[in-house]
């Protein structure tokens, strides 16, 4: 089904006149922004606006440490984190705990998870 839509988007572009693909241009950058994806000069995508720099078994789960991207006025980008999280799945579902920004990403999560337990 993908591909049919895929060789139909194309079909269409072929026979684009120059106000239509710069509308759809447009358009696929707007998307693109919509998916986290950060585009380069030329078009391309050149990476998401959020990297995993780190991952790592830990208990029931995964902690995992991600980097943020954020496009400035100036069109550069800044970077911010790393923020961790822990990921394991409770009842056929991938859950999610947000710990921050930490140095000692099983110390926030062993307090995270004793105030979940007392239900603060």
């Amino acid at each position: 089904m993908a591909q049919d839509r895929g060789a139909e988007i194309e079909a269409l572009i072929a026979q684009a006149d120059a106000g239509e693909i710069s509308r759809a241009e447009a358009a696929l950058e707007k998307r693109r922004r919509e998916l986290g994806l950060e585009v380069d000069g030329e078009g391309a995508v050149a990476s998401a606006l959020s990297d995993v720099v780190e991952r790592r078994a830990h208990e029931d789960g995964l902690l995992q440490a991600e980097i943020r991207r954020q496009r400035r006025k100036d069109g550069s980008y800044g970077e911010f984190g790393p923020y961790w999280y822990f990921r394991y799945v409770e009842d056929g579902r991938v859950r999610n705990i947000y710990l921050g920004k930490t140095d000692e990403p099983e110390a926030a999560l062993a307090t995270k998870r004793g105030d979940e337990e007392r239900g603060t």
